[in-house]
């Protein structure tokens, strides 16, 4: 009998339920599971501050819109990634009298022994026995999705000078500031990259991707061979990185990065002012290993390899449960 598997994260937090999602889309490629269930997520703001433990994981942490789907009807696997979302799997577990079994994506900051299997990346400190290492973050990208989505937009983007450039630009967090001034900084680098390299850029911006930032990209680029997607239709993220040649990418998001670094092609990490411990321990084994340079307005391409963990982790999936 086929496996059901729900890929749950907090509503909004895109890049979350892509990890989560991209686990469960490796696991049904390789058989054995229904097509995979994504759901997002509200929760309470009151259980935000409880600790990390079953004793407290409480169906009751959903906003009361999403309570109904978490009624009776349980998956026969949970993926879960983000800290509220690790608190849910464990409520998820004690509400399906543990038929469910729960994989939660990066470090709970609590036991693992708590989840059923948890998935890190190599940059988190967390180990034991049911805890799976990774290179990078989990994602969706595959080779299929970005040679149909590479086909989808060829023809559109075809006036574009080769080789063509993705830039990939993420936005604030808590470790790194994306404002006007950097943005002002960048734009000149990739001016002058055009200028000496003759090459066309397919750019987009994310959700986190201040208005003001962005307006300033959209001046910058212009009068550039450049196209930046505005948001509207369907989202070509996967086209654009089929296309590229080379790929840019603000320095913010591991999961931005660990996509780039999947497609086997050239990849320059903007810097942004900041600094987080877990982000340096992951650009230094990016940068080891060849896989990753700094973008300093220069366009550079070498044979960099792929940093993919996907089947390799659904396979490892699979034997931790006997599946």
């Amino acid at each position: 009998m086929l496996k059901t598997v729900w890929a749950v994260s907090q509503r909004g937090a895109v890049g979350m339920q892509n990890q989560a999602l991209g686990l469960a889309e490796a696991l049904f490629a390789g058989g054995g599971f229904h097509l995979p269930e994504a759901r997002e997520v509200s929760f309470r703001w009151s259980y935000s501050w409880l600790p990390m433990h079953p004793g407290f994981a409480s169906l009751a942490m959903l906003a009361p819109q999403d309570q109904a789907g978490f009624r009776d009807a349980w998956p026969d696997v949970l993926i879960t990634c983000g800290r509220k979302s690790a608190m849910l799997a464990l409520a998820v577990k004690k509400a399906s009298g543990g038929r469910t079994a729960i994989i939660h994506i990066q470090d709970p900051k609590a036991s693992p022994r708590h989840w059923d299997l948890l998935v890190v990346p190599e940059h988190d400190r967390v180990r034991g026995s049911n805890v799976l290492v990774t290179h990078g973050a989990t994602h969706r990208v595959t080779r299929l999705k970005l040679e149909s989505g590479a086909e989808a937009l060829r023809q559109e983007y075809q006036h574009l000078p080769s080789p063509l450039v993705a830039v990939l630009i993420g936005g604030n967090n808590r470790y790194y500031t994306l404002d006007a001034e950097w943005m002002q900084t960048f734009v000149g680098q990739l001016r002058r990259m055009v200028g000496q390299s003759g090459c066309g850029l397919l750019a987009t911006v994310s959700r986190r991707t201040g208005e003001a930032e962005a307006a300033i990209l959209r001046g910058g680029l212009a009068s550039l061979p450049a196209s930046l997607w505005d948001g509207k239709g369907p989202n070509p993220y996967f086209g654009l990185l089929g296309l590229a040649d080379a790929i840019i990418v603000t320095c913010d998001s591991v999961s931005m990065i660990s996509e780039a670094c999947a497609t086997g092609k050239p990849v320059l990490v903007a810097r942004l002012p900041g600094k987080s411990g877990r982000f340096e321990r992951f650009f230094a084994n990016l940068l080891q290993r060849g896989l990753i340079q700094w973008f300093d307005g220069r366009l550079m391409q070498w044979q960099n390899g792929r940093l993919d963990d996907m089947d390799a982790l659904a396979v490892q999936v699979r034997q931790h449960f006997g599946w």
